[in-house]
């Protein structure tokens, strides 16, 4: 960033030089100097384009840091701070809002030293050559150069804030259309989706139309004073040589040049600052969800886990941030090592929400978690998750291969251990169909594999993990009888040795569990 700057002042500091000795040269004044335009004016070619090269790498490089950063600080708020946030959101914050970032540096930061250095030039220059000249320029510099930017400002602040508001609810939209594809043609929602589409798209335009005229003006202004600027220096200049007694020497001509150049630096001024309230409206979106504190937190001296795998549950009692009343309430419940426990009952009835407490995505606002004797408020998160394999509902297929899908949970799985799990699974004959094996690319959310494929996937994974705690959400739930079957054949031999809690609304799967525990309204009932 800093070399970037560097050549950017070197622009403006060749270009100064550059229109300074062409104005000599005009009127004859440079003596022996014309043979310096030509390296002057290579040279300033180059220094611009090494200022756009790295200025551009410089701002991708902290691009790429900031979201490295806010990803970071997004992972310990799922889902506990953020679960209710949709995913639109969130992408939008992180690709649109860092994205709104890089005016900082190349379209504000840098232009704005380069426009002082260049207004100090200038001053220098002018005061040395024709000090009654460098007082009229200066002051219509200033008010090109703060006067117009600070006006440019204030009329782009509610503009820009809206622009990043706007445009983050249009990606959203888009994003609810893509997602939501199936149900909405299922549904025949798809013209009302895609006139609400339509709307944010007509409201974001209706900023960016704004911001256009906001710029247009500024540019317009700037354009003016410039030339009021010029008609100054010949003004001034001329009434005073004749007051002098003197002609219209070059002194005017070099003037007048340099006055030009001092200008070029202050153009882009109005549009950076007219960009800021976008910048930082981006900002503070990013910032409201890095500075969020995450639902649970390690302790400042984490023990380590017990070898045990049993769990107890004692008077556990949960209500999610703003809801009406408890989810879970003065529940006990105890699970033996090594036994298949069932959870049966109503949807909303809190068990979804047992299965995070025992993720720990969020501590119970009483009672207390224990696995293996120990509290889970003492382990580190890392610690605790490494002991547990999870099946959840949704199966998350990523934008990769078969292997990366299979090995993102354990990735010093070897081939012996892929090849185990996926005859557990029953995707043997899968992997031998597709054209690249396990190195066949499954596209977005796995696009190119059947839901039942899906699951299959996800056990998998639980099975290369080799957990000694199992956590499983309904996981037959959209498959057919027949693949339900082959499935819980597959996790059979993979809960043989493990401590295994399942959620599930289906009969075969609680029958296949030593016991079934039935919750409603988030008490133990049966």
């Amino acid at each position: 960033m800093l070399l970037g700057a560097v050549f950017a002042v070197l622009v403006v500091v060749l270009g100064l030089a550059l229109l300074g000795l062409a104005g000599a040269v005009a009127v004859g004044a440079a003596g022996g100097l014309a043979w310096v335009l030509r390296p002057v004016a290579l040279g300033r070619s180059a220094a611009r384009y090494l200022e756009k090269l790295t200025t551009h790498e410089a701002t991708f490089r902290v691009l790429s840091d900031i979201r490295l950063w806010f990803f970071d600080r997004l992972a310990p708020l799922i889902p506990g701070r953020i679960g209710g946030l949709r995913a639109g959101d969130l992408l939008s914050r992180l690709v649109g809002d860092v994205d709104a970032l890089d005016g900082l540096y190349i379209q504000l930061l840098t232009p704005s030293l380069v426009a002082l250095l260049a207004t100090s030039a200038l001053a220098i220059v002018l005061s040395s050559v024709a000090p009654v000249v460098a007082v009229a320029v200066l002051a219509v510099l200033l008010a090109a150069g703060l006067g117009v930017p600070a006006l440019a400002e204030r009329a782009g602040r509610s503009v820009g804030r809206l622009q990043v508001e706007r445009a983050a609810r249009l990606r959203q939209q888009a994003i609810d259309v893509i997602q939501g594809l199936t149900d909405l043609v299922a549904n025949q929602a798809v013209p009302a989706a895609l006139a609400d589409a339509d709307r944010a798209s007509m409201r974001h335009g209706e900023t960016v139309e704004r911001q256009a005229l906001i710029a247009a003006i500024g540019a317009a202004a700037t354009q003016v004073l410039t030339q009021t600027a010029l008609i100054a220096v010949l003004l001034v200049g001329v009434a005073a040589t004749g007051a002098a007694g003197d002609s219209v020497g070059p002194t005017l001509a070099i003037a007048a040049f340099v006055t030009l150049a001092a200008f070029e630096a202050i153009a882009p001024l109005p549009l950076a600052y007219q960009m800021l309230g976008r910048i930082t409206a981006a900002g503070r979106r990013l910032r409201e969800i890095a500075e969020m504190p995450p639902a649970v937190v390690d302790p400042f001296r984490p023990i380590r886990p017990a070898a045990g795998t049993d769990i107890r549950l004692e008077g556990v009692s949960f209500t999610y941030p703003g809801a009406e009343g408890p989810v879970l309430e003065g529940l006990d419940l105890t699970i033996r090592a090594g036994e298949k426990l069932a959870i049966v009952g109503p949807s909303g009835s809190g068990k979804s929400t047992l299965l995070s407490l025992l993720l720990r995505f969020h501590d119970p606002d009483r009672g207390t978690v224990r696995i293996g004797g120990l509290d889970l408020r003492d382990l580190a998160q890392a610690d605790h998750h490494e002991r547990l394999g999870v099946l959840s509902q949704g199966t998350a297929i990523l934008a990769g291969t078969l292997r990366e899908n299979l090995t993102f949970g354990a990735p010093d799985a070897d081939a012996g251990g892929v090849d185990h799990a996926l005859r557990v699974a029953g995707l043997e004959r899968f992997v031998a169909e597709l054209p690249e094996g396990l190195d066949t690319w499954l596209g977005e959310a796995g696009v190119a594999v059947s839901g039942g494929e899906g699951r299959r996937i996800a056990l998998a994974r639980v099975i290369l993990r080799d957990a000694p705690i199992l956590l499983l959400d309904e996981p037959t739930e959209g498959l057919d009888a027949e693949t339900e079957k082959a499935v819980l054949a597959a996790l059979a031999e993979t809960m043989a040795d493990k401590t295994v809690i399942m959620i599930t609304h289906r009969d075969a799967v609680a029958q296949a569990m030593d016991r079934v525990v039935r919750i409603e309204a988030g008490r133990l009932v049966a």
